[in-house]
């Protein structure tokens, strides 16, 4: 048994010490764009003519929920100001009018003429899923599950995996879902993309959302997360992203976002896990939470 913690000791003061100055951090190589986006984004992104008045459409003020502003106002915790004044010129949402806006329509269109009952049920479950950063009073009849939806990602480890039995890594994620979301809203508020129900007429979603589509705010967090993990548990990493691949599939099947505000989100979720790699409270932060998963990895040995 001495053995065992003398070498638990061990793993946990190597990754604590010795921290790497955090312009040197990097995080994992953001995968190629999947398959399923790659003939979209191959399409022209460009105004097109024949559809000049869809150009005219932007997600109408009067359906913008003052949460949304609110939660836009709200401070980062490891985001410095530089780096997330560089996140609105890494994507773009295509022209409404354009040819893969158009194709994204349709798709999405098809999407709402396939769809099953069980696969209804199981995107209004995911709809469902998603931590925020306020909801920290422990009398909150929400607090439990909201501390447990931090790991929604991270279920393929197993249920031991939660908030109650690692401490330091639910506060790193609670800081993160508080930046996650702050980006979220300030991107919505600087592209105001209107959502597709607003373009396309025949869709008929399965919910309506009160802020703009661009970019995706559960995609957002769902493939921030799944890279966040993956720094912790790299040998999970594609169970992680697969998770977040469904949370994005869900939204598309919802008729509530296009292809192309999914992709955007994942960009911005991997550029986000680099920005704040040049944080050295993050790097702190993201170090207890590898030395907690290694010091649980042994108990369980």
């Amino acid at each position: 048994m001495r053995s065992i913690s003398i070498l638990r000791l061990i793993v946990s003061t190597i990754l604590l010490i010795s921290i790497v100055p955090s312009g040197l951090c990097q995080p994992h190589s953001l995968e190629p764009v999947s398959r399923y986006y790659k003939s979209y984004g191959e399409l022209s992104d460009r105004p097109n003519p024949e559809r000049a008045w869809m150009d005219t459409i932007t997600f109408p003020w009067s359906e913008y929920s003052p949460n949304a502003i609110t939660n836009s106002l709200v401070r980062t915790v490891y985001l410095k100001p530089d780096d997330e004044a560089k996140l609105p010129g890494l994507i773009h949402p295509p022209a409404n009018s354009s040819n893969q806006t158009r194709a994204e329509l349709d798709y999405l269109l098809s999407l709402q003429n396939s769809r099953t009952k069980e696969q209804i049920n199981r995107a209004e479950y995911i709809a469902n899923i998603g931590s925020w950063f306020n909801i920290l009073n422990p009398t909150d009849p929400d607090y439990e599950e909201n501390r447990k939806q931090l790991f929604y990602i991270a279920e393929s480890v197993g249920d031991w995996y939660n908030y109650k039995n690692f401490p330091a890594t639910t506060q790193l994620l609670l800081n993160c879902i508080q930046d996650i979301r702050v980006t979220e809203f300030r991107l919505k508020w600087v592209f105001k993309r209107a959502r597709p129900y607003h373009l396309e007429p025949r869709l008929q979603p399965l919910t309506k959302i009160k802020s703009p589509s661009f970019a995706s705010g559960h995609t957002l967090w769902s493939f921030t997360e799944a890279f966040l993990f993956s720094e912790i548990i790299p040998e999970k990493r594609a169970a992680f992203i697969e998770k977040a691949d469904e949370v994005r599939w869900s939204r598309e099947l919802l008729g509530i976002h296009y292809p192309s505000d999914n992709e955007a989100a994942r960009v911005i979720a991997w550029n986000l896990l680099k920005c704040w790699m040049n944080n050295a409270q993050f790097v702190t932060d993201l170090k207890k939470a590898k030395a907690e998963w290694a010091d649980h990895k042994i108990r369980l040995q």
